[in-house]
C-alpha cells in the first residue's frame, strides 16, 4: 500500500512539475517577449529577430536574457524530459522529445551565452558568430525531432498521434525556409515566431492532453 502511495505521489509531484514548466516555457518565450518588443520604440516584432530583444546594448536585454531566454531553455527541456517518460512506447518517440528538447535548450541557452549583436548582423564579434552557429543548430535539430516523434507517436490514439508532430514539424519548416527567403526580409520577425512558436505551443499542447494510461 505503501508503495503505491509513493507512486502516486510521484506521479502527481512530475504533473504539477510539468504544468508548472509549461506555464513558465509560455511566460517567458511568448508573453515577455511579445511584451518587450511592444516596449521597445526601435523594435518592430513583425520584422526583428527574437534574438534582437536580448541583443548587447539593447533595451531591455537583462530582462529578456535572465527572465526570458534562460527560462525558456530550461523549461523546454523539462518538459520534453518528462514526456519522454509519459510517451515510452517507443524508442523513437523518446529519440523525439530529447531533440526537440535539447534543439530548444541549445537555442535559447546560446542565446543567452552568445548574445547577438545590436541588430543581430549576419557576421561581427565571435559572439555574433558563435549566435549564428548554434541558432543553426537549434533550426535544424528541431524538424528533425519533431518527424522522428511524429514516427514515435503513430499508434497514439485520438488527438495525440503522429499528425500533430508532422503539423508541427510542417509549420516549423514553412518558418524557417521563409526566413531564409530575401523576398521576405520585412518579415523577419513573424517567420520566426511561426517557427519558434510553433514548437513552444507544441510542447504545451503535448502537456495538457497527455493520455492518463502514461502517467
Amino acid at each position: 500500500m505503501s508503495g503505491f502511495q509513493t507512486s502516486e505521489k510521484q506521479m502527481i509531484s512530475k504533473s504539477t512539475l510539468l504544468r508548472t514548466m509549461c506555464l513558465t516555457l509560455f511566460l517567458s518565450s511568448i508573453i515577455l517577449n511579445e511584451l518587450i518588443g511592444f516596449l521597445r520604440s526601435d523594435y518592430n516584432l513583425i520584422n526583428h529577430f527574437i534574438s534582437e530583444l536580448g541583443a548587447a546594448g539593447a533595451e531591455y536585454s537583462r530582462i529578456i536574457n535572465y527572465l526570458g531566454f534562460v527560462p525558456t531553455a530550461f523549461s523546454a527541456l523539462i518538459i520534453a524530459l518528462l514526456l519522454q517518460s509519459k510517451f515510452s512506447n517507443t524508442r523513437l518517440s523518446r529519440v523525439g522529445f530529447l531533440l526537440v528538447g535539447s534543439g530548444v535548450f541549445i537555442g535559447y541557452f546560446s542565446a543567452f551565452i552568445f548574445p547577438c549583436d545590436y541588430g543581430c548582423p549576419a557576421e561581427g564579434s565571435f559572439s555574433q558568430n558563435m549566435h549564428n552557429n548554434l541558432g543553426l543548430i537549434y533550426y535544424l535539430i528541431i524538424p528533425v525531432g519533431l518527424f522522428v516523434l511524429g514516427i514515435g507517436l503513430r499508434k497514439e490514439p485520438m488527438i495525440i498521434n503522429s499528425s500533430t508532430s508532422f503539423g508541427a514539424t510542417f509549420v516549423f519548416l514553412l518558418g524557417f525556409f521563409m526566413m531564409l527567403n530575401p523576398s521576405q526580409i520585412d518579415l523577419l520577425g513573424l517567420w520566426q515566431r511561426l517557427a519558434d512558436y510553433t514548437v513552444f505551443v507544441f510542447l504545451i499542447f503535448m502537456s495538457l492532453f497527455v493520455k492518463s494510461e502514461s502517467r
